[in-house]
């Protein structure tokens, strides 16, 4: 059986696919490369493949034809419809294994990271310090009176001390917009910093909220009360631009703005013009309508926003986590079992025959 992996997959489950499955691989990481493949490049590679495990290549249902001996496509993301047309290989009996929350933990921690440093200007103070902005002769002892040493930058006006004070989070609202695998362990982790947790999201119950510690609120009443908001849903027809101008004018001008989801729920302008405005306090921001960032782009002029390249699923533990999710559905539908993750079940049935042409 003869399989292509385009994602990075560890190497205990590159093993598992050759020795216990029995499989010829042809393996060509993304970490390999500087780009995704094109189509042109990808199609040759599919002649006679199997089993395709994919990361970030887009295989349309014109890929999916240039490969007919196809028979299960694995994606190593939580959300595969971003590159792979489910409804093309639904309609060609593929089934598409995903690994969804295979980065929960990893956006959960940056989350909060982004959100420190954010409030208390770390990313802030880091960059003017390398800049020279605060740099300059050191003093043996700033205090100059005390039994023990005081040295500081300085704790007047001007001084870093003062002009860099940011709040703390304990007793402040943190409003959760999505209480997926990510957002809950956004939870678990926002609660740990005594804060208050309310959440918004239609596809999960009171009840349920209320055992993760997050009260149940509709979209307007969080923006409303809380002091932190933080986005973790992902991008559909319900989604696209689900925080816009009417949003950000329900908040507070002390409000903080998080997204480490997708920069297509937010209304980019809206956002860039409440914080023009001083409507918002600050942002953090992982995401954004087009990436990379135009060098000239507003947000990298705003002292109060905190910017990163897209980096809130880059944990060395997902791909370890992903590889081992993704070869377990592998070996489930080889055994003609169910996968714990297919994003069209329908196609299970037509699935058992793989590898045994």
């Amino acid at each position: 059986m003869k399989a292509l992996i385009t994602a990075n997959l560890d190497e205990s489950s590159r093993d598992r696919l050759t020795d216990d499955l029995g499989m010829d691989i042809e393996y060509r990481p993304i970490d390999d490369r500087t780009e995704r493949l094109a189509p042109g490049e990808l199609e040759p590679l599919l002649d006679g493949v199997e089993v395709f495990v994919v990361g970030f290549e887009g295989v349309s249902a014109d890929v999916m034809d240039a490969a007919p001996d196809l028979k299960i496509i694995a994606c190593t993301r939580g959300g595969p419809d971003a590159n792979v047309d489910i409804i093309a290989a639904t309609e060609r009996g593929i089934p598409v294994l995903y690994a969804p929350g295979r980065n929960a933990v990893s956006v959960a921690d940056f989350t909060l990271g982004m959100l420190l440093a954010v409030t208390r200007h770390i990313a802030h103070s880091h960059h003017l310090l390398h800049v020279g902005e605060y740099t300059g002769k050191p003093r043996d002892d700033s205090a100059a009176g005390g039994e023990r040493e005081d040295v500081t930058w300085g704790v007047a006006k001007g001084s870093p001390y003062v002009e860099l004070k940011g709040p703390e989070l304990e007793d402040k609202t943190f409003g959760i917009v999505g209480l997926g695998a990510i957002g809950r362990k956004v939870a678990q982790r926002a609660k740990g910093f005594d804060v208050e947790l309310v959440g918004y999201d239609p596809f999960v119950d009171g009840d349920t909220m209320a055992e993760l510690g997050v009260e149940k609120v509709e979209l307007g009443e969080l923006c409303e009360r809380s002091t932190f908001v933080s986005v973790h849903v992902p991008v559909t027809d319900a989604t696209r631009g689900l925080i816009g101008e009417e949003e950000f004018a329900l908040m507070s001008s002390e409000t903080y703005f998080i997204n480490t989801a997708r920069g297509a729920i937010v209304d980019q302008d809206a956002l860039v013009a409440a914080l023009e405005a001083g409507e918002l306090r600050g942002a953090a921001l992982d995401v954004y309508d087009r990436e990379p960032l135009p060098d000239d782009h507003p947000l990298l002029q705003m002292e109060n926003v905190v910017t990163t390249p897209h980096l809130a699923g880059a944990a060395e533990e997902v791909i370890d986590r992903h590889s081992k999710m993704v070869v377990d559905d592998i070996a489930s539908v080889l055994d003609g079992e169910s996968p714990e993750h297919a994003a069209n079940e329908e196609t299970l049935t037509l699935a058992s025959d793989v590898g045994d042409d």
